[in-house]
């Protein structure tokens, strides 16, 4: 008796008391249940991305309350949600998620199994312990998931190669195309957590195609049959082009005092982004790495908070070694990174690592006092030879009340900074920057603000460059202010050159309208349109996008491009410009098929898909392509994908 009550209590803190942590899962009696994601730390604008929102394409917002932040929304119980939260634009793993799974990018996405969930409830309420077993015992061990996708791709041209001014419409190709990565996480034993992915197939196989000149290459009826007996005969080799392969392996060991990390290829370590740069970002772990990190009994010293790691590693394809202490008290949190990389001709022995070596030292202090918070972060070179003009740092302030904010950066980076590890989009070397963003919120439901940035050299010399980009943008939330439930967001981008010299001084780059509603009726929950502008040099391109969700689980998608060219544009501009362009795609999730999605689309002239995924590519409110991406092909893609 004594056993089952324990199980029962085990059970109770491990799983039901994730479901009143950061997720709320309620059955609702009809095959559907309301997921409610609770997120209660600091922040101004928080939103849940996930597998069910094309991540951040379709970001939802979480509303405000007393208690953080709150976001309500209705799945089938079959249902099981990969997410994050993005907050203030950076993404974040919810710790207290029910459940999670290794992102493929070192870090985690939190995991809600809905039906599980409810089946803990209801085991909960009855007293079975013998179900509440059940559901522990598979919360550990091995996860099975795959990303797999299957595609017919029809590619075709809208005007002839040799001679732009004739328009018309030909088939180029047809291809089918297959990718089958196949992920196992969790833990091995206890405290041995690991992750495994090993790329099942992934390859494109042509079943039409004709050459530039007009002459057949590949034959339907040739492609069609070798296709045929290559997914009868030999289906993994035949599209992978080789034997299966495992191209993501990490495992590792966690005791109270260390915890120990090996990864290889694929695999990604940690992102760090303690203090303001991405000091160590997701790329891959080519030749491996070996980790090691304080264990739990060594993190917490009452209110003080210790991360410790050193890292021997073959990321750069050559012996390195990258090193922290971050501790963190309270608000305040100070990091001290070093990093090095050896530039020895003899690799095979680790006493040559300091014969000959480059690296940097980072280090950094933040810290929030009331409604204003601050960070400093700072550069330079350690070397066995000497760097010139290697230093960097940067500085932010934030200030937030509850009706207006601003932040401002100032960062200057001289000629030969680098990072070894770190985010290239964070430290540029031979460049100083000014940025303010301040907004306003004057009545409950309207915003208002301007991203600003000033772009000079790391001397701060502004006759050589001047360059400010300004993004105005404004949102207004109509249920808060007439109770009406929709949205509408804009803004604007553009650069003023004020540099000597500048040929122009100002130029308009692109601006965005979107308005969103939900609730539209009982079976339609939520439709938006997205109007966009981008500016060139010679052409601009006019977008018009509307997306549509239905309840029974088809999302529709269809836009309308408008490419003009201005007085700028020579004749052969003009012969090769594509005035209209359209697109029309739509996708369903079949839950029968472990939530697999069916997906078609068709685009002419402009293309917001990629062949990778079902949903759109945005960039603001526009596609997330240049101005003449597509002009002059046409192409049809259906297929399905599975990502669990």
């Amino acid at each position: 008796m004594m056993k089952k009550m324990l199980s029962f209590i085990a059970a109770f803190l491990v799983l039901g008391g994730a479901l009143f942590a950061d997720v709320i899962v309620k059955d609702l009696g009809d095959g559907n249940a309301e997921v409610t994601f609770l997120y209660k730390g600091a922040g101004n604008e928080v939103v849940v991305a996930g597998d069910f929102t094309d991540w951040q394409n379709g970001a939802l917002p979480m509303t405000k309350t007393d208690n953080g932040f709150e976001l309500k929304k209705t799945f089938p119980m079959a249902t099981t949600l990969k997410y994050k939260f993005i907050v203030d634009g950076n993404w974040l793993f919810d710790a207290k998620s029910p459940d999670k799974t290794d992102d493929g990018f070192g870090g985690f996405n939190g995991v809600v199994d809905i039906a599980k969930l409810v089946a803990v409830e209801k085991a909960q309420a009855s007293g079975d312990t013998a179900a509440l077993d059940k559901l522990m015992a598979s919360q550990s061990g091995l996860k099975f998931g795959t990303y797999t996708q299957l595609a017919v791709i029809s590619n075709f041209l809208t005007r002839s190669v040799q001679d732009p001014t004739k328009k018309g419409f030909e088939t180029d190709s047809v291809q089918f195309k297959a990718k089958s990565y196949w992920k196992l996480s969790g833990t091995l034993l206890p405290d041995a957590p690991a992750y495994i992915e090993i790329r099942a197939f992934d390859g494109t196989k042509d079943i039409y195609k004709v050459s530039p000149t007009g002459t057949v290459t590949t034959k339907a009826e040739d492609g069609l049959n070798t296709l045929a007996t290559g997914l009868l005969f030999d289906p993994f080799t035949y599209l992978q082009g080789d034997r299966p392969y495992l191209g993501h392996f990490k495992a590792g060991l966690n005791t109270s005092y260390v915890n120990i990390e090996t990864a290889y290829n694929w695999a990604k370590p940690a992102t760090r982004s303690t203090i303001i740069w991405t000091t160590v970002k997701d790329s891959d772990s080519n030749d491996g790495y070996l980790q090691f990190t304080n264990g739990s009994a060594l993190q917490s010293f009452g209110d003080l908070k210790l991360d410790v790691g050193i890292v021997p590693n073959k990321s750069l394809s050559a012996m390195g070694l990258r090193s922290w202490v971050a501790a963190t008290y309270g608000d305040y949190t100070a990091e001290v990174q070093w990093d090095a990389k050896s530039t020895d001709a003899d690799q095979t022995k680790v006493t040559n690592f300091f014969k000959s070596y480059t690296g940097d030292l980072i280090a950094g202090v933040k810290g929030a006092y009331g409604p204003l918070s601050a960070a400093v972060q700072f550069i330079m070179p350690v070397a066995s030879t000497t760097i010139d003009k290697a230093i960097g740092y940067q500085a932010n302030v934030t200030y937030t009340s509850l009706m207006f904010g601003a932040t401002a950066k100032f960062g200057s980076f001289q000629p030969s900074v680098s990072s070894l590890y770190g985010n290239g989009d964070d430290i540029v070397n031979n460049q100083s920057f000014i940025v303010l963003n301040p907004w306003v919120l004057p009545m409950e439901g309207l915003k208002a603000g301007i991203d600003s940035k000033l772009n000079t050299t790391y001397d701060l010399k502004f006759a050589d460059k001047n360059l400010i980009n300004l993004k105005p943008y404004v949102s207004l939330d109509f249920d808060k202010l007439l109770g009406y439930t929709f949205t509408v967001d804009a803004y604007g981008m553009m650069d003023l050159d004020l540099a000597t010299g500048a040929s122009e001084t100002f130029k308009f780059n692109e601006a965005g309208v979107k308005y969103a509603m939900t609730e539209v009726s009982d079976i339609i929950p939520s439709f938006d349109v997205n109007y966009g502008i981008q500016m060139g040099d010679v052409k601009m391109l006019n977008t018009l996008m509307a997306n549509l969700a239905t309840k029974p689980g088809v999302n529709v998608n269809l836009g309308l491009g408008l490419r003009t060219t201005n007085d700028k544009a020579t004749q052969a501009d003009k012969d090769k410009n594509e005035l209209l362009a359209f697109y029309l795609g739509a996708n369903y999730k079949v839950a029968a098929l472990k939530n697999g999605v069916f997906y078609g689309a068709f685009v002419y002239n402009m293309d917001p898909y990629s062949d990778e995924t079902d949903g759109l590519s945005m960039s603001g409110y526009r596609p997330d392509k240049g101005i003449d991406d597509m002009a002059g092909y046409a192409k049809f893609r259906m297929g399905m994908k599975w990502d669990f």
